[in-house]
């Protein structure tokens, strides 16, 4: 999909936001590459073998790519996982790769990409990663300023950028902390068309447990979630610590694109961990945005007026089973998965309601959130609004300040599940009169007039897309019943009524 909104290009500017910082307890710092690649040793022979076809060639193209150890473990749970997005009106592919080179995986999806319009893949297990490093410059000034640091890390818009051009031409020079010229297998030049073609999403569980239960565990919940099994709650927490207090309003009803019913905190001296933890621990959401310092292993949240620190730490996730299904995690290195036990991927399998994760492998993170929010408000799929965000940042080419943001962004988890709401309207109405005289009957492939803005919903109880006052274009959708969910101050109660649409 093609979605630009016109807002883009009236407010696309950088915001002058203070910078993420790695905080933790212990002063621990991130893995290097060199230290990764001693730790998980690269594979020199590369094959991919087709597990299911693509069997239809009409509608938007998905791959699932698996580890191919764990496919054989998985094979029930990808089965499922393939037909229930061919049930969503993809068409999808699955594929049991071999190998740890990040070129092969990247030649692999550019002809996928050429050759079948492909639109977003899906990684599971221990698949390739490619790395990147540079100097920040977060004022975008050019010149290395105290706080612009070498950083390393995992960079999945290499996977999503498929026809820009990658290289591997600087070196660290250690003594100084600085980039020279050479080759060491890390890519740190990016030229040419930067703007992303696909949507990439990872199911990364070996840094948090026995990866194939894990993976299983979270497929079968998935599922759940596809198919109306998993309870959710339609609201979100919104929860910005002392740093980012300017902003907040403005972030929270970027979040209220998708979720009018917010929790909203971000009182400086509110924010802490003995407030955020039992908020988790004892309420339901379906979407937590969380803006602290951060580092792979939890969260740092500012008191007593920014003299102190609190900790939260991330292996108290399990233990405190959020019930939250999808988090946005302004953390620094929150998402950072080649990390043990990283704090993203503990929310994502180790909770027993997480779904998906969109955060950063290095310091900094998302910013401009309506380019995220409003698509996804528009039945984007995670990964298709990731993409679509991705591609707004990258008009006119990525500042130094861009990079140094936004290069280490990921997406953890199905990237193709979409937020949704957990109204059981079909149950309410199967058995009532009204659900047999639908207020509208609509031909598919016409427009729907509406006097009022609403949610139309499956019968599961999913929303499928926003309808505004006036014109909806309705011709996506296949030939069924659907229904409206209405929202009028002025009256005490929600509307749900049914709707028809016929060929």
């Amino acid at each position: 999909m093609n979605f630009i909104p016109l807002f883009v290009y009236l407010f696309a500017f950088m915001p002058d936001v203070q910078v993420l910082r790695w905080m933790s307890p212990d002063s621990s710092k991130p893995t290097p590459f060199r230290t990764w690649v001693s730790a998980n040793p690269q594979i020199q022979g590369w094959n991919v073998e087709q597990l299911k076809s693509c069997r239809h060639t009409f509608n938007d193209r998905v791959d699932i790519l698996v580890q191919d150890s764990l496919a054989s473990a998985l094979a029930d749970y990808l089965d499922t996982l393939y037909l229930d997005l061919e049930d969503e009106g993809y068409d999808v592919a699955a594929f049991a790769i071999t190998g740890t080179s990040c070129e092969s995986l990247r030649a692999f999806l550019q002809r996928e990409y050429q050759d079948s319009a492909l639109t977003a893949a899906i990684l599971i297990g221990n698949l390739p990663v490619a790395w990147f490093q540079m100097i920040d410059d977060w004022n975008n000034n050019g010149r290395r300023d105290p706080d612009d640091g070498y950083e390393e890390f995992p960079c999945d818009l290499y996977f999503m950028d498929l026809d820009g051009v990658w290289q591997d031409t600087w070196v660290r020079y250690d003594t100084f902390d600085s980039l020279v010229p050479g080759m060491d297998s890390i890519y740190d030049t990016h030229s040419g068309n930067v703007a992303p073609e696909i949507g990439i999403a990872r199911i990364y569980a070996a840094t948090i447990g026995k990866q194939d239960s894990l993976i299983r565990l979270y497929l079968e919940r998935c599922h759940r979630y596809r198919t109306g099994g998993l309870v959710v709650t339609e609201r979100a927490l919104v929860y910005i610590d002392d740093d980012w207090t300017p902003w907040a309003g403005q972030w929270s009803g970027y979040v209220g694109y998708l979720y009018p019913e917010r929790m909203f905190i971000a009182d400086s001296e509110q924010t802490r961990i003995r407030d955020y933890k039992p908020r988790i621990d004892t309420a339901a959401y379906q979407w937590i945005q969380l803006c602290a310092h951060s580092w792979p292993g939890g969260h740092a949240m500012k008191y007593n007026h920014g003299q102190n620190w609190d900790w939260f730490y991330a292996e108290s996730i399990p233990r405190i089973d959020p019930e939250a299904c999808f988090y946005n995690l302004f953390a620094c290195s929150n998402a950072r998965f080649i990390e043990r036990g990283y704090c993203g991927g503990r929310y994502v399998f180790q909770s027993t309601s997480g779904l998906g994760a969109i955060g950063s492998t290095k310091t900094g993170s998302m910013l401009e959130f309506q380019d995220f929010y409003y698509p996804l408000s528009n039945n984007y799929s995670l990964a298709q609004a990731f993409s679509s965000w991705f591609v707004q940042r990258a008009q006119g080419g990525f500042t130094a300040q861009e990079r140094s943001w936004f290069y280490g962004m990921c997406l953890i988890g199905d990237g193709l599940l979409k937020p949704r709401f957990s109204v059981p309207v079909a149950e309410n109405y199967q058995n009532s009169n009204r659900f047999q005289q639908p207020i509208s009957t609509i031909i598919r492939n016409s427009f729907y007039l509406s006097e009022r803005s609403a949610l139309l919903l499956d019968k599961t109880g999913r929303a499928l897309a926003r309808i505004c006052k006036g014109e909806n274009n309705l011709r996506f959708l296949p030939a069924g019943v659907y229904f409206l969910k209405m929202t009028d101050d002025r009256k005490p109660k929600t509307e749900v009524t049914p709707i028809v649409i016929i060929h």
